[in-house]
């Protein structure tokens, strides 16, 4: 028998309490749809094989209590491209840097229609330890097979019932391209002849590859025949390389790497293998992954995989594994240095560009993926982003990037006062300061701009199921127990001690003048030309790409960055999740002209209305 629990049961467990065991939560609706795939009307989401590959599902953003913990998941699998190549990938991630697990899985592992992964919560950055360790789950679609995701569980299971994995393998071959040069077979193999054109054979890695710090090694398996003689099998046959900051999904880099097979933009680690190393049917390049070039800190460095055609032999490529063979203590425990790591094994380094770290809240993380998806941007700035409230965990990453950090760009909102490392900074350092933008003025009653939901967050909390919380309906909660009169209510906004939201945009349009004349900016004067017409807030605090691309080129200029470099349109994919509906009565008062009762928001991976949202609300917190 599985005993459940509702997500926010954890909330009214103490530190140190013991907990029910097993706990068991629904995943699936809590997590975000990412870029390709779609929410079907029963919540499962479908993928199809010739959507790039990419993200599916991410979040949901979990403190969990410290132990061992099954993801598991329900799949329905369609015929596959390549019967032998992995087809989805699952990580378990913390802080968005920190990874605590990783696997892929091909059909034959799927197919009695569910997988999982286990995984451990350490005390260090357990819930108990008051951390901000919000966990994520990410499960990625890599190509070479329709799937969809049925359902979705966490289980926290005991300790001897299943072992987390020890080795942490990536199976490449699947999601690396091939050029013209070579065949690929059914089972995914690649194959090329010996009198063919020599050149670029595989190449690349979708989706792209963020790696932990460590030591790996690339393990390829190919058959190889070569002239008979000694000579000929000592000849080069197959040269890799594996290369930091390649951004090879960029056509001008793509074909520059197939014409010249040289990639551009990030140094490399290559090794040339002959026909006497793959005797035994396999050949290994060892190589590490240091702190700067890691997922651990924070920057976006994809590493990219390249196989090259010598021209000297047949081959067929069986496999091509990436191996994570150690991380170390220091690394495990969020130690600052690479020291136990073997240096005997090369490593990836990049070409120098100026350091940046930001410190604000999670609209920085923002400005942050605007440095990073802005290819102009991303070959002059390495940027990371430190939250301003710093969990304790991240402190020792913090202190390098602060250490290392040319500018230091900082978000001009009050919890800067209290940051946790302030006497790390160097002195003489470049700081700049840059606005926080938001637009209160759509949602009187949110939790940003006035009381929230304490209920709400004593019931769920730090795992909220609506992040963005309605003091209104908190109110209402209290003093109308029928759900239905309570929507009634809420809806018709004439019950007594109601906010003056009216009043409220005549402070908030002085507000944002003044900030407009405090950093020498028309963002503010925009946001007030532009909200009556069109969706240029999906939230209190997270605005669409023109309001952020204005914030990016203030910030741009204060560093002394010449010219436009707009902000990519998908980065709009990634601002618009969730939305909180403005409602409808606010919008007619305030003369909004694009949201009315049906207007749709996304929400939990669905396109809801304002009523079916706030019905929700009421349901849920009862």
């Amino acid at each position: 028998m599985v005993v459940e629990f509702a997500v926010q049961d954890l909330a009214g467990i103490e530190p140190g309490a013991e907990l029910p065991a097993p706990l068991h939560w629904e995943v699936l609706s809590r997590l975000e749809k990412g870029a390709v795939g779609t929410r079907e009307p029963d919540g499962s989401v479908g993928i199809r094989r010739s959507e790039p590959a990419g993200c599916v599902l991410y979040g949901p953003y979990w403190q969990l209590p410290a132990g061992r913990y099954r993801l598991s998941f329900d799949c329905r699998i369609g015929p596959a491209r390549y019967h032998s190549q992995p087809l989805l990938g699952v990580e378990v991630i913390l802080l968005n840097r920190v990874q605590h697990a990783w696997r892929d899985f091909t059909a034959a592992e799927l197919a009695a229609g569910s997988g999982s992964v286990v995984f451990d919560v350490s005390d260090e950055v357990s819930r108990e330890a008051r951390n901000e360790g919000r966990f994520e789950f990410r499960f990625f679609h890599l190509g070479t097979a329709d799937f969809a995701i049925t359902a979705g569980h966490l289980t926290r299971i005991e300790p001897d019932d299943a072992p987390p994995a020890t080795n942490q393998t990536w199976r490449m071959l699947g999601r690396l391209q091939k050029s013209l040069i070579g065949r690929r077979h059914a089972d995914g193999s690649v194959s090329v002849r010996r009198r063919g054109r020599a050149g670029v054979l595989l190449y690349g890695g979708w989706p792209y590859l963020r790696l932990p710090r460590g030591r790996y090694r690339l393990r390829i398996a190919a058959g190889c025949r070569v002239s008979p003689g000694v000579s000929g099998a000592s000849r080069p046959v197959l040269a890799v390389e594996i290369v930091g900051y390649s951004r090879w999904r960029d056509r001008g880099l793509l074909r520059a790497a197939l014409s010249a097979g040289r990639p551009r933009g990030g140094e490399r680690v290559r090794r040339e293998l002959t026909g006497d190393q793959f005797a035994s049917g396999i050949a290994d390049v060892e190589f590490t992954v240091p702190t700067e070039l890691s997922l651990d800190s924070g920057g976006d460095a994809p590493y990219e995989f390249r196989l090259f055609d010598l021209g000297n032999a047949d081959l067929t490529i069986e496999a091509v594994d990436l191996q994570l063979l150690d991380t170390g203590e220091t690394i495990v425990g969020y130690g600052d240095s690479l020291e136990s790591v073997a240096p005997s094994a090369p490593a990836v380094h990049g070409v120098r560009r100026k350091n940046i770290v930001l410190i604000g809240n999670c609209q920085s993380e923002i400005v942050r993926q605007g440095f990073t998806r802005v290819e102009s941007l991303n070959e002059q700035f390495h940027a990371t982003y430190h939250f301003v409230t710093l969990p304790t965990n991240l402190y020792e990453f913090a202190r390098r990037d602060l250490d290392a950090a040319d500018i230091l760009l900082v978000q001009d909102i009050r919890d800067w006062e209290n940051f946790a490392l302030r006497d790390c900074i160097r002195p003489g350092i470049e700081t700049i300061k840059f606005p926080g933008v938001r637009c209160a003025s759509l949602w009187p009653f949110d939790g940003w701009n006035g009381p929230g939901d304490s209920e709400a967050t004593q019931r769920e909390a730090p795992n909220l199921t609506f992040a963005y919380l309605d003091g209104l309906l908190a109110r209402l909660r209290q003093e109308i127990p029928d759900k239905e009169q309570r929507f009634r209510a809420y809806r018709a906004l004439d019950y007594p001690g109601i906010v003056n939201y009216r009043r409220l945009h005549d402070f908030e349009e002085r507000r944002l003048h003044a900030m407009d004349r405090k950093f020498d900016i028309e963002i503010g004067a925009y946001i007030l030309d532009q909200f009556r017409k069109r969706r240029i807030f999906h939230t209190t605090v997270r605005p669409n790409r023109q309001v952020l691309d204005m914030l990016m080129q203030y910030i741009l200029r204060s560093i002394g960055v010449r010219g436009r470099h707009p902000l990519p349109e998908h980065i709009e994919a990634l601002l618009r999740n969730p939305q909180v509906p403005v409602h409808p009565k606010v919008a007619r008062e305030l003369g909004v002209k694009w949201a009315d009762e049906k207007t749709r928001y996304l929400h939990g991976g669905r396109e809801v209305t304002w009523e079916t949202y706030i019905r929700s609300y009421i349901e849920h917190y009862g």
